[in-house]
């Protein structure tokens, strides 16, 4: 019967529009009476393909208008996905078949789609008490990221991978173990690292010209046990020396552009939702990596002392050269707000006439961890909303990045809001 059920659901989607959305809300009334210990999988497998079919469609009609619109198809292609939060209570990304995760990647893998490069930034467990079911969740994303992907992927850290819930440490994920078990497949950015380290940099060929330079860096990166790091960034002072002197330096040319992957929003922490950054904060001044990346863009030296927060000690020491220095920064690429958005990067202590630096955030990929400050895009399971992730085409030659969507996107209040967004970088 289930079966029957779903094929027949199947060949209605496919009817009038009216009849689709008459269909996926019969689809999500009658699965929300599940939970996701006693859904039947292969129901929602089948109803979610007829789903991913429709989202499939309605993006690849954007990804045509903004090739039509702004003679865009030579750009360099991205797919941006965040905070997946595999589980064992959500339904849509369910550590055992994570069905929204599996969508972004045969999303990108489409060969008439031409996808240059995908990335995913952070937040890829929510956290269990037991560590080893976190470790599970952990390499359950890391299966179903790199199975049946055949295009440059790469990641970043966020904030709930290394799985702390008390002040013991006992769930602790260490950096190591996150090394091991996000690089335990053919991991395309940790194996051009070359070394134990979540942080790394690779080069992309971009059909433009040069190359893309991707940049990752771990947030979660400590000298053993010191900081809460689902609550605080923390960078090493070995971290930012490699970003200073050698990310952002070897091997580089002027036909090489720069993204530069960090989960959480490069703002200043605040208690009533002014900026994107409202849970959690940085352990040292929220401005050094920015700093450091406009003393690049402006082809000057930095040197300067940020200050540790949370202790007297442990200071970090910034002090680059990059007056010879090639490149061209694009923006950063992050998620944690569980919101799409984008803005520009203030507060700088660089002193620059450089128009400001940009940061875009990609929306949760799952309603089970649904943002509850900034969403107002309503997200439901087993419907086109349920998932949602973010599509770019980077013009290297007039600086712009077009952005559209797979999923949700709208928000509730504003049934204008643009399926194409031109982003002017520099």
């Amino acid at each position: 019967m289930a079966y029957i059920f779903a094929f027949i659901i199947k060949i209605l989607l496919f009817q009038t529009k009216r009849l689709s959305y008459l269909c996926l809300f019969i689809i999500s009334f009658l699965l929300s009476c599940s939970h996701a210990d006693d859904i039947d999988w292969e129901v929602k497998k089948s109803i979610n393909d007829s789903i991913y079919a429709i989202n499939n469609k309605l993006a690849k009609e954007r990804m045509a208008k903004i090739e039509s619109q702004y003679n865009a198809e030579g750009c360099f292609k991205l797919v941006h996905i965040s905070d997946p939060h595999l589980s064992e209570f959500s339904e849509s990304n369910h550590y055992s078949y994570p069905i929204n995760l599996i969508q972004s990647v045969k999303f990108a893998n489409q060969t008439d789609l031409n996808i240059n490069a995908m990335v995913a930034t952070g937040d890829f467990i929510s956290n269990h008490k037991d560590k080893e079911i976190a470790i599970k969740y952990l390499q359950s994303f890391t299966k179903y990221f790199y199975n049946n992907n055949h295009i440059p992927s790469f990641i970043c850290t966020g904030n709930h991978d290394s799985n702390i819930i008390d002040s013991s440490f006992s769930t602790y994920i260490t950096a190591s173990e996150i090394f091991q078990n996000l690089s335990s497949v053919s991991c395309f950015g940790l194996r051009s690292q070359k070394t134990n380290q979540n942080y790394y940099y690779t080069d992309i060929p971009n059909p433009q010209g040069g190359y893309i330079r991707i940049i990752s860096l771990d947030m979660l990166d400590q000298t053993g046990q010191k900081y809460n790091t689902v609550y605080y960034v923390s960078y090493t002072q070995e971290q930012i020396n490699w970003l200073g002197n050698t990310a952002l330096k070897k091997g580089m040319s002027n036909q090489h552009n720069i993204i530069i992957l960090n989960h959480y929003p490069f703002q200043p922490h605040s208690n009533n939702a002014t900026t994107y950054l409202c849970d959690g904060d940085f352990v040292h001044d929220w401005n050094m990596i920015p700093d450091i990346v406009e003393a690049f863009r402006n082809r000057t030296k930095i040197k300067s002392t940020y200050k540790n927060q949370l202790s007297t000690n442990d200071s970090i020491s910034v002090n680059f050269d990059f007056t010879d220095s090639s490149g061209q920064f694009i923006c950063y690429l992050g998620g944690h707000a569980h919101c799409f958005a984008y803005f520009n990067v203030l507060g700088l202590s660089v002193q620059t006439s450089l128009p400001h630096q940009q940061m875009i955030l990609c929306s949760n990929q799952a309603p089970s961890e649904a943002g509850v400050v900034y969403n107002r895009v309503k997200r439901q399971e087993d419907t086109i909303s349920s998932n949602s992730f973010n599509i770019y085409y980077i013009d290297t030659q007039n600086k712009k990045i077009y952005i559209t969507f797979f999923g949700a996107y709208q928000p509730e209040n504003n049934s204008s809001y643009p399926e194409i967004i031109v982003l002017p970088y520099s």
